[in-house]
C-alpha cells in the first residue's frame, strides 16, 4: 500500500527559532506537538515522496493545482530568517503518474508552474521540521486544494488513498485553522473561529467529515480559515485506508488555531 502516513501540520513562521527569537514560546503546545509528531514519524519508514498541500502554493480555482516545476527554490528571508533555505527538487515522473490517476478517477486536477517558494509558508514551515526530522527531504511534490469545494477536496483524499504505484507515499496537509479567535488576531475575532476549530477536532478525533461538510458556508468564512481543504483531504484518505487519527495538539496563542495531527498505516 502506497500511504504510510498523513499528517496535519500548522505553518506560522513564528514557531521557527530563527524566525521567532524567544516568541516561539509563546506557540509551546504547538512546538510539544511537533516534536511528538516528528518523534513519530522516526518511528515509521521513511517515505520516498511527500505530497504536501500547501493552501500558499499556486491554486486553480475549481481544480486541485499541483506544482510541475522541476526546481522550486525559496527561503524564510521575507519572516527574518534568509539563512534557512529549501531547493525542492520536483519528481516529475510521479506527478505525471499521480496527476494521470487522479483525472482518470474524476477529480479535476491544473498542472500549474511556480518556482519561487519564498512566500510559501504552507511549505516552507512544515518542511523546516521535517527536514529537521529525515536530515534531508524525500522527493516533494506541491500541491494547494484550496480551488476545490469541502466535498471535492474530501473526494480527493478519497482517489488518493487508491494511489499505489509501488513507492511509500505521505501525505502532508499543512493548513492553520481559525484567524478569528481573539480581538488581537490578524484578521480580527468571530465566535465562528472557535466553533471551526472545535469542530475540526472532533471530525479528526472521530475521522468523520459529516459535520465539517455540512458546516453552513458563512459559518465557514466568518471563521477565517486557511486550511479546511488540507484537513478534508486527510480525513478522505484515512476513510479509505482506515485507522484512527490522532489529534497531537492544539491551541490558538495568537488569536490562529494551530493544530497537529497523525494517521499512520499500521496494515
Amino acid at each position: 500500500m502506497s500511504w504510510i502516513w498523513g499528517t496535519l501540520m500548522p505553518h506560522p513562521p513564528i514557531i521557527v527559532p530563527d524566525v521567532g527569537r524567544g516568541r516561539e514560546r509563546e506557540a509551546a503546545v504547538t512546538l510539544d506537538g511537533l516534536n511528538e509528531l516528528m518523534k513519530r514519524l522516526k518511528g515509521l519508514a521513511m517515505p520516498d515522496r511527500i505530497l504536501l498541500l500547501s493552501p500558499h502554493q499556486s491554486y486553480a480555482l475549481g481544480a486541485y493545482a499541483v506544482n510541475r516545476s522541476a526546481m522550486i527554490r525559496g527561503s524564510l528571508l521575507p519572516f527574518g530568517a534568509p539563512s534557512i533555505t529549501f531547493d525542492v527538487r520536483t519528481p516529475l515522473t510521479d506527478v505525471d503518474s499521480l496527476t494521470n490517476f487522479l483525472m482518470s478517477a474524476d477529480v479535476p486536477v491544473s498542472l500549474v508552474e511556480s518556482h519561487d517558494l519564498t512566500h510559501d509558508q504552507g511549505s516552507l514551515v512544515p518542511l523546516y521540521f521535517i527536514e529537521g526530522c529525515y536530515e534531508s527531504l524525500p522527493g516533494v511534490i506541491l500541491s494547494n486544494p484550496i480551488g476545490l469545494d469541502r466535498a471535492a477536496a474530501f473526494n480527493l483524499g478519497r482517489a488518493l488513498a487508491h494511489f499505489d504505484d509501488g513507492k511509500r507515499w505521505a501525505l502532508l496537509a499543512s493548513g492553520d485553522l481559525s484567524h478569528r479567535l481573539k480581538p488581537s488576531a490578524p484578521a480580527g475575532y468571530s465566535p465562528a473561529g472557535e466553533k471551526l476549530d472545535r469542530t475540526v477536532i472532533d471530525s479528526l478525533s472521530r475521522g468523520d467529515p459529516l459535520t465539517l461538510l455540512e458546516m453552513p458556508i458563512k459559518a465557514v468564512e466568518d471563521a477565517g480559515e486557511c486550511g479546511l481543504r488540507s484537513v478534508l483531504t486527510l480525513l478522505g484518505l484515512v476513510s479509505v485506508l482506515k485507522g484512527p487519527i490522532d489529534v497531537l495538539s492544539y491551541e490558538g496563542p495568537f488569536g490562529v488555531g494551530y493544530c497537529n495531527a497523525l494517521w499512520a498505516n499500521r496494515g
